[in-house]
Parts: C-alpha cells; structure tokens; sequence
C-alpha cells in the first residue's frame, strides 16, 4: 500500500507529457484521466490544415467579402486564397459582383450602400489616365468580363474605323488593337457616315470552359448600304479576320437601310448577339452566332412584337426570359419559354410580376450577367436613379444615382484583392515580365 501511494504521489506530482493517461489500477473503478498541466498544449493542435483541405473550405464560403476577411487570418490562408488555381475555381462557382456603371465618357458610378456589392474603395483607374493620350477622346463602347472596349476617331484611319483598345482598369492594363488590315478594310463598301450608330464595336462573352483567362475576342460590325460588314479580333492570334458579310437582300429581302442603320438594342443571349429593328412595322431580329460566326434574321418575339420597353435575358436551361414595363410601368412583367430559335410556335408562359410602385417613371436600361438593370426619375423632380432586378430573385434594389439619362454599361468584377486576376492578354505569354507586348501598358498600382 505504501508503495501505492507513493507511486500515486509521483504520478500527480510530474504527470506525463502526453495529453492524456488512462490509470487503471483496480477493475472495480473506471479509468482515471489525467490531464495536461495548464499552458501545455495537446502536440495534434499544432497540426496545420493541409492547403488542398483549406481550399475546400474557403470555396464554401457565401461571398467574396468571407474570402477576403478569411484570407487575413494568417500568411497561409493568404497563400491558399491567392493561388491562380484556387481563384478560378472560386470565381467559377460565385458570380462576380456589380461594382458599378460607366457611362460613354469613362466617368465612373459606383454602387452605393446599402447596395449589397457597393465597394468601399476600388484601388481603379476608371478615368483611364493609362490610355495612349489624350485619355478624354476615349469613348467607352462595351464592358464584360471586368474588361472595358474604348475607341476613338484617328486620322490615320478613314471613316468610319476608330482605333480601338481593351483594358483592365482594375490593373492599368491594356491592349492597343491593330488596326483592320486594308485588304479587310478595302472590303466594306459605302458606309453609312450620316450615323454613328451604323457601325459599332462590343466584347464576346469569355466561354465558361475557357481555362485562360487573359484571352479575349472583340468585334467591329458595320450596316452599310448594301451589306452587313463584321470582323473579330482575338488576343490569342493578335490578328483580325472577315466574319462572313451578308447583303440585306439575303437578310430582308427589300428592307433596305436609308440614311441610318436598321438594327439597335444589342443583347447577348447562350453566345448570340441579338438586335432588333427600330421599324415596328417591319420588326425583324438580326442574329450573330458567335460559335459560327454567322449572321441570319429570325422573326421577333410574337407577343411583344410591338412593345419598346423590353428586355429578353437567360432563364436557365436554354430557355428565354423576357421582362416587359406594363401598367403604365408601375409592374414589370416576367414570361418564360423554351428556346427555339426565335419563332412564334411556343406560347410565352407567365412566371412574376415586380411591383414597381407609383409616382415614378421607369425605363429598361439592358441587362448583363444575372441583372436588369432600369432606370428611375420623377417627372418634375432631375433626380435619375438606377435599380438592378436579379433575374434569379426578382429582387429590386437601387443601385446608384446618376446625373441625367445616358448610356450605360454595367462594370461586374471581382473587386481588387485576392479574388481579382489581370484580364488583359496581348497573347504572347511572359509571366517573369508581367509585362504586356507591344501596345500595352506594364502592370502597376492605381
């Protein structure tokens, strides 16, 4: 029994270092733990969480905001959320947020809180100080995929080319297009010059299963007097190429432009460019398939052929959305149906009404992305706001405000931070350098 107690009186006055010992001396009794000394800490603890377990977790998180926070815990959580990989796995799964508007001079419109993606601060250079000067002739024509398409008149180039550029102002980076190679240009004939609007230059929407990132497609489209002229810039070659024209007799067969262009009201639906004619009495719906690159007319929309505030989005699942202002535009209307190409066979289905209120005046601005986006004034009061509608929620909040109505391209991004990658590309890879090839500028701050 001495000896018991004396072995007992040992045990508790220089436990073992292991986090824990199981005693047990006598059947009768349950085992007796013995804990670690304070300020000792179990040797598992110290165990750091495998990367490739930290990324499943942080690809978890609701938003890019939890990424962010989560990321400034420690260097290691930084070096997992900032890895190239991770952040295109997390930018596919979340859908980047609006950040704001610009308008055709460049001048940027933050969304404002209690907006839910209005930035506190966007580390941008939205007046593209960064562009080949002077900066104030750029005009902003096309923003997608955080990349924004400016042109300009040059005397250089006959009317109606401008010299074009595509720049990431997340970064200051940018690309300087070439210009149409002459035997390209030499092809378009008579040009309608009494509009701006006959000719245009957009973005292409990235592909989902494009692993690169950096790469980009642009287009110039022109509706000239007899035919309907195209060409695609890709980054990845750093040339130009014909899409193949169209004469307006294949197209229309007899509605022939008259001093000014036919189609307006570009929207961009499962990788078609789509516009519709001014002429309601005419309406016909010009097509851009960009998968062939390949331009056709479809018949409009039955039942809203003749309605002017209308917007037509992605529903899911190849089916068409359509949102329409009716109710002397207190209610916006929402109907789906099933693609089929643009013909009136399928009956357009009602899914929701957004209640809009009274006293205001609405319009639709567009769309982009998973947003339509309108616009909202009082008739005696200059007080012009802009409301966002998620197509998934038929949520309406109020975006910003704007100084008068205007042309607007929404500007959706992941803000600067880990979540933010350069989006600009001259398509000749030099990661050491981080610099971009001829015609582009170097990466820097803002």
């Amino acid at each position: 029994m001495g000896g018991g107690a004396a072995d007992q009186g040992q045990s508790c006055a220089d436990p073992p270092s292991e986090p824990a010992v199981l005693e047990q001396r006598h059947h009768s009794h349950p085992p007796r733990v013995l804990l670690p000394r304070h300020g000792l800490r179990p040797e598992s603890s110290s165990l750091p969480i495998p990367d490739e377990i930290l990324a499943e977790i942080f690809l978890r998180l609701s938003t890019p905001t939890d990424l962010i926070r989560a990321s400034g815990a420690c260097a290691s959580f930084r070096r997992v959320a900032a890895g190239r990989s991770f952040v295109r796995r997390f930018r596919k799964l979340h859908h980047p947020p609006l950040l704001g508007f610009l308008d055709e001079r460049g001048v940027f419109l933050p969304a404002l809180p209690p907006y839910p993606s209005a930035p506190a601060d966007i580390a941008a250079d939205f007046s593209f100080s960064f562009l080949p000067a002077p900066a104030r002739d750029w005009v902003v024509r096309d923003s997608r995929d955080g990349r924004v398409l400016l042109d300009r008149t040059c005397p250089l180039l006959k009317i109606p080319f401008r010299e074009m550029v595509v720049c990431d102002p997340l970064h200051r980076r940018f690309l300087l297009l070439p210009p149409i190679p002459d035997d390209l240009a030499a092809t378009v004939e008579d040009p309608i010059l009494t509009d701006t609007s006959s000719s245009e230059a957009f973005l292409i929407p990235r592909c989902e299963d494009d692993e690169e990132e950096t790469s980009f497609r642009a287009i110039w489209m022109s509706q000239c007097q007899t035919k309907l002229f195209a060409f695609v810039f890709s980054s990845n070659t750093g040339q130009w190429r014909a899409v193949p024209s169209r004469s307006w007799n294949d197209l229309l067969a007899g509605l022939l432009p008259i001093g000014s262009a036919i189609f307006y009201h570009r929207e961009c639906l499962y990788g078609c460019f789509y516009w519709r004619t001014g002429r309601s009495m005419e309406m016909k719906m010009l097509v851009l398939d960009t998968g062939m690159m390949e331009f056709s007319i479809v018949e409009p929309l039955h039942e809203f052929r003749y309605s002017l505030d209308v917007a037509t989005v992605e529903a899911g699942k190849g089916r068409l959305g359509m949102f329409v202002l009716a109710d002397a535009m207190c209610n916006l209307s929402y109907s789906t149906r099933q693609n089929d190409g643009g013909g009136s066979s399928t009956q357009w289905q009602m899914e929701q009404t957004v209640s809009l209120g009274s006293g205001y005046l609405f319009s639709i601005i567009g769309t982009a992305e998973r947003y339509l986006f309108l616009y909202r004034w009082q008739s005696s009061v200059s007080d012009f706001r802009v409301f966002a509608v998620d197509i998934k929620t038929f949520q309406l909040q109020q975006v910003c405000h704007v100084p008068k109505l205007c042309k607007l391209d929404a500007y959706i991004n992941f803000p600067p931070s880990v979540l933010s990658l350069p989006t600009i590309s001259s398509g000749v890879e030099n990661e050491a350098e981080e610099t971009l090839e001829q015609g582009c500028a170097p990466s820097s701050s803002a």
